[in-house]
């Protein structure tokens, strides 16, 4: 195929920028050598020159046969989910003798499930750290550093990453995952249901903060009463707030983090002037009826939602792509107004692949994600499942596909998530998506403005009793007042003593002498 032979080029080119990009970048440039990298389809031939264990990379078929277990996230059937690991299969067996197990767990159990089977001890080998805190992961023994894989069993994994990524993904000196070739900056805005807006004439580009769309959903309400202004997804309601969460964004961050300064100061987020004005804003909004209600105990997605019909807005990322990633999501057309313009910090380096403390085989588990990364059959199978019965070719020239004939988002058995892979950039590009989406991603990553503290990384060791107290308090509240469930003027100074007598004091103090550390070697 012509376009293989194109986009092979493309990621060899995208990782001796990165190479070099590593070797050249400072800790206040956003890096995105290899975000950049904008291909749609291409076969990767490269492998490790020396498997670690005396046998050479070609011979790597030779090993004994390993199964592979990857959990990840996202909503499958189990015969759909088994048929596309056996297609994987395929790939690693004839390369390293590897078979691959894989279970999909939906969003709102995943962390609940994942947890499980890291504190169990059952067979797990590859994860993903979807709403987990990595630090925590590391300082509770779930999962193992890199460190002593990478080189032997990925290089060209960690060739293709930039330094600085490596960094924001390193605690003590220890890898704690293969950083996802993802959007790599923070921009927050309000969805809008297209055919509402337009067909109400509503000027939605007006929107420049949350108390902007008050009016708005006024008039959409009384129009339509049986829709919920504003929704949560799970019960989360995403931060309209421009924060560097120095690596756990619930205890202490670093305000204005674009602002070029030396006395870098770490606060409660829950007493900052922004933070009590957008819970201020929100518990407004449910006294007037535009919140969901119960939206902090909701088990229902944003996706079905406003695929229902029942929801006019949701506070979401933004992203190039993110408008057609919705259409396919809910099957419904929006506009996104934003609210927090794009940058960077080093918890945008935050979603990544991790290796189970409870791999009998780690060097496989890491082989297996080399894979994951370079290799876009890999990648393809591992997001749109098999072609025919998941997916088809709407391009194949251009690399475009789109859902199989007779199916559709809420009918497929393995929904396609590129955003969930380990390097989406090397994937073919959906249908309704710019074919020059991961070109604009890298650009998107690469322009994003840099936090002053980006490649600071928080090591919660010292304190984790104090975390894990904290969160206790942070899971009775947070949702509550977020969702605008709570009263602000007696519920958050309730919170915020409850933390303070939990050891909130105790963190601040501990990531600021690590912060002050951390500046002073790198700035």
């Amino acid at each position: 195929m012509k376009l293989k032979k194109i986009m092979s080029a493309i990621l060899a080119a995208a990782m001796l920028t990165a190479t070099m990009a590593a070797c050249g970048g400072d800790g206040n440039s956003s890096a995105a050598p290899s975000s950049s990298t904008d291909g749609n389809s291409a076969t990767n031939t490269s492998a490790p020159a020396e498997s670690g264990s005396g046998v050479s990379a070609e011979d790597l078929s030779t090993q004994e046969e390993y199964t592979v277990k990857i959990m990840y996230f996202g909503d499958a059937k189990t015969e759909d989910t088994n048929e596309v690991a056996a297609k994987l299969s395929e790939l690693t067996k004839a390369k390293y003798n590897t078979v691959i197990e894989m279970v999909r767990v939906g969003f709102g159990s995943y962390k609940d499930q994942a947890n499980l089977a890291l504190n169990s001890g059952e067979k797990l080998d590859v994860i993903s750290s979807f709403g987990f805190v990595p630090a925590t992961m590391m300082s509770q023994n779930q999962i193992l550093p890199l460190n002593d894989y990478l080189d032997q069993y990925a290089p060209d994994t960690k060739a293709a990453i930039s330094d600085l990524d490596w960094q924001c993904v390193t605690i003590n000196g220890n890898i704690t995952g293969v950083p996802y070739n993802i959007e790599k900056a923070s921009s927050i805005g309000l969805l809008m249901v297209k055919d509402v807006v337009d067909a109400m004439g509503i000027d939605w580009e007006s929107i420049k903060t949350l108390k902007d769309a008050e009016p708005i959903f006024e008039k959409v309400k009384a129009e339509h009463p049986e829709m919920y202004m504003l929704i949560a997804d799970f019960g989360d309601i995403r931060r309209p707030l421009c924060i560097d969460p120095l690596g756990d964004e619930n205890f202490g961050v670093l305000e204005d983090p674009l602002t070029d300064r030396e006395d870098l100061k770490v606060v409660n987020l829950f007493e900052t002037a922004s933070y009590v004005d957008w819970i201020n804003t929100m518990y407004d909004f449910n006294q007037k009826g535009y919140m969901q209600p119960d939206a902090a105990s909701s088990t229902e997605s944003a996706n079905s939602l406003l695929g229902a019909g029942k929801a006019f807005s949701f506070i979401t990322n933004i992203k190039p792509g993110i408008e057609a990633e919705w259409v396919r999501n809910c099957g419904k057309e929006v506009y996104i107004a934003p609210l927090v313009e794009e940058y960077s910090t080093s918890a945008n380096i935050g979603l990544r692949w991790c290796i189970a403390n409870n791999s009998e085989k780690p060097e496989r588990a890491m082989q297996v994600i080399n894979e994951m990364y370079m290799n876009p059959d890999f990648s393809n199978i591992f997001i749109y499942g098999i072609e025919g019965k998941h997916w088809k070719f709407v391009d194949e020239e251009q690399g475009i596909v789109g859902y199989a004939d007779g199916v559709e988002a809420g009918s497929t058995g393995y929904s396609n998530l590129a955003w969930g892979a380990a390097n989406e950039q090397i994937s073919y590009v959906f249908e309704g998506d710019d074919p020059d989406l991961w070109k604009r991603l890298g650009e998107f990553n690469a322009n994003a403005p840099a936090s002053i503290a980006k490649g600071f990384v928080w090591d919660n060791a010292d304190v984790i009793n104090e975390v894990t107290s904290c969160t206790n308090v942070l899971n009775k509240y947070v949702k509550a007042l977020q969702s605008g469930a709570l009263n602000p003027e007696t519920d958050l100074a309730k919170f915020n003593q409850e933390l303070r007598d939990a050891g909130l004091d105790t963190i601040i103090q501990d990531k600021q002498s690590k912060l002050d550390a951390w500046m002073a070697e790198n700035k």
